[in-house]
């Protein structure tokens, strides 16, 4: 009561200190304009010159407001009820407020990782798997303190590199390089297109004839194609080298590449092009992203994205080849960024070139693979490059979430439906790795569109860890996240099998990729009532072949395992585990570490894992089945996209998202999927 009584007097005070003011001010004003009239007025005063700019009348108006706004502060405290107040609109539907939520998608920040005070912090795009990973931990520990981004510390750096070129690094005999030329080949085409198989093998024929060892271009070109062919073909369990296999080759092929010609040739853009290939294997993606932009402008500069005209005289396989080259660049480009969350770097609306041809690859099948598969990539990367600008990036939207994720599952239903058949994985003879290879990058699409909804999903769930039920969920956000699950199911599937094969490149970075996002949903589909709690048995499979990998000197793998496990510490630490596992079963016990194969330590050959029962392996002919048999759910992601519920999503339009979710709960999904101080995607300071 004694404070209230004191208010009046307080203002009366405040406010006859501001007339005071007011006073002052307007009495210099009155001065200035004597002085300036007398022409003693000094022009460089700025405080003078201020004066001369403000009026007697903007003093009283703010004279006004001082004094409205203190009495609305004291009515406010005498009366505290919000009778009176405005309603506060409803931020989820209020079309102004959209670029907002959209600004919120990714946090306030951008991330930045700090590893170490003497180097630039790298930036970290929401993109990758591993930031996914370490938003997962932070939603299962829920603690105070962020949990920390592993950082990428397992790569070839460039004092290895250097090293090696002090290594005297010979041409192989002719029969041992004509190998290596069609194993490196082999593996890469016929998804990318990197070379001519004839020319580059006449080519070959010709330097050890002539003996021209010493080109610095050819040189670079071959020692980038033995680089990679070691790579490919060296077992986990023959390699002692305490670097990748081919690294040598590699070191010396990057010290004969020109960065900057002034008149690029093909050869130097195909040399380019190996060469970052080759990065993946050394876990260095920057140096990649920075040797395939170099050729997307050299391709630029020399009008690879346009279509020679008839009337220049160019052979048919030449331009066949500038094709297939460009389209290649295209889709490294975007398949690279989505997995390191890189952004583009051209547009489709630049580009006006054809598509690869068919016939080129039946008249001059010496020279080209079937030109099917370049196509179907070329329309999965355009895809895969719209997923990470809609969904990751930060710019201003005016659609809503739900209608993005509907345009890009569309597109992506669309093309597995526009495979030829070929190309599709059916029961009926072998399957090319290259077909399995094509349909892990789609589930990783689909994937890497739907899991910050199953994210969401998570975090709601959480929120009330006693009432697990798929009622209280979405029926939208169900849709969305069974097919996530259904794709993560069906992608480790497809490696396992790969695995099981012994058809898995022991250090190539595509597959363990394709394994540890599989694994992350996985585990996620473990915790959820829409999901399977023996799923979390899948994602054990998915760790043990990381782990193998990873003690092959796999860099990548190595990287991958520690954060697989980092998920499976926090699982274990999670305090909402017991009263999920309360609702969906017996818990998986993580307390112990994944046992060592075998006595000696040595990593297990394909086929071989472990068969302790904490880890099982699903054993190859129940695999097969599990892919090919009609009669077995999860068959394809192409179900998936089939079903009922996600027809009906794919078909509504914006405003008719109501007829799936009568209820209306979608209705606060934009709004709840912003980065809220309870999200796991909450904004991330530099740590």
């Amino acid at each position: 009561m004694h404070r209230k009584s004191n208010a009046p007097e307080k203002s009366h005070v405040r406010n006859a200190v501001l007339r005071a003011m007011v006073h002052n001010a307007i009495t210099r004003i009155e001065i200035a304009k004597y002085e300036w009239m007398k022409g003693t007025f000094l022009r460089r005063q700025p405080f003078a010159q201020m004066l001369m700019t403000m009026s007697d009348s903007y003093l009283e108006q703010l004279l006004r407001d001082s004094e409205e706004l203190h009495a609305r502060r004291y009515r406010s405290k005498q009366d505290p009820r919000p009778s009176h107040q405005e309603p506060i609109p409803n931020v989820a539907t209020t079309e102004n407020d959209e670029p907002r939520i959209q600004g919120n998608l990714l946090g306030n920040k951008p991330w930045f990782q700090v590893h170490d005070a003497s180097v630039l912090p790298l930036y970290i795009s929401e993109a990758t798997c591993t930031a996914f990973a370490t938003r997962l931990c932070q939603c299962l520990t829920k603690t105070n303190t962020p949990t920390l981004y592993l950082p990428k510390t397992r790569y070839t750096d460039e004092a290895t590199l250097s090293s090696l070129l002090d290594t005297d690094m010979q041409w192989p005999n002719l029969v041992c390089a004509q190998l290596l030329v069609k194993t490196a080949l082999g593996h890469i085409i016929p998804c990318f297109h990197l070379a001519l198989k004839k020319d580059s093998m006449d080519m070959l024929h010709g330097v050890y004839q002539r003996g021209d060892f010493d080109d610095p271009s050819i040189k670079c070109k071959y020692f980038a194609l033995f680089a990679l062919a070691q790579a490919f073909s060296t077992p986990h369990d023959s390699s002692n080298q305490p670097y990748v296999p081919g690294t040598a080759y590699f070191a010396r092929a990057l010290s004969l590449i020109q960065i900057i010609p002034e008149r690029p040739s093909m050869i130097h853009i195909e040399s380019l092009l190996l060469i970052a290939y080759f990065c993946q294997f050394l876990n260095r993606f920057h140096s990649a992203y920075l040797l395939l932009g170099n050729a997307l402008r050299l391709g630029l500069s020399i009008g690879l994205n346009y279509n020679v005209p008839p009337s220049q005289d160019l052979h048919p396989i030449a331009r066949e080849h500038r094709i297939r080259i460009w389209w290649t660049i295209y889709t490294l480009e975007r398949f690279w960024g989505s997995k390191s969350g890189f952004p583009v770097q051209i547009h489709d609306e630049d580009i006006h070139v054809d598509h690869p041809s068919n016939s080129a690859s039946e008249t001059y099948n010496d020279q080209f693979t079937d030109g099917a598969y370049q196509i179907a990539a070329i329309e999965l990367a355009r895809i895969t490059g719209d997923t990470t600008g809609e969904i990751y990036c930060r710019k201003i939207s005016t659609e809503s979430f739900l209608l993005r994720e509907q345009r890009l599952l569309t597109q992506l239903k669309q093309w597995i439906q526009s495979l030829p058949k070929h190309l599709r994985l059916n029961s009926e003879g072998a399957i090319s790795k290259h077909t399995v290879h094509m349909h892990l990058q789609f589930n990783f699409c689909v994937i890497l569109t739907i899991r910050p909804v199953l994210m969401h999903v998570l975090t709601l769930q959480m929120k009330n860890p006693y009432n697990q039920s798929v009622e209280a969920i979405s029926p939208v956000l169900v849709t969305l996240s069974e097919a996530c699950i259904h794709s993560a199911r069906h992608s480790l599937a497809l490696c396992v099998n790969e695995w099981t094969g012994g058809s898995l490149a022991t250090f190539g970075y595509t597959f363990p990729t394709y394994i540890f996002s599989a694994a992350l949903i996985l585990i996620l589909s473990s915790l959820l009532p829409l999901g399977d709690p023996s799923d979390l048995t899948s994602a054990e499979t998915a760790m043990e072949i990381l782990r193998n990998l990873s003690l092959s000197d796999q860099l990548a793998s190595r990287d991958l395992y520690e954060r697989i496990q980092r998920v499976h510490q926090c699982l274990h630490r999670s305090p909402f585990r017991p009263a999920l596992a309360a609702t969906q079963g017996p818990a998986v016990d993580f307390s112990n570490e994944p046992p060592v194969s075998q006595a000696s330590g040595r990593p297990l050959r394909s086929g071989q894992l472990s068969s302790n029962p904490q880890y099982p392996i699903v054993p190859p002919e129940d695999l097969s089945r599990m892919i090919f048999d009609s009669n077995v759910p999860y068959l394809t992601t192409e179900m998936a996209l089939h079903q009922p519920t996600m027809l009906d999503f794919l078909t509504q339009s914006d405003v008719d998202f109501e007829l799936l979710d009568p209820v209306g709960r979608f209705n606060d999904f934009d709004l709840a999927f912003s980065m809220s101080a309870d999200s796991p995607y909450e904004s991330i300071v530099h740590q």
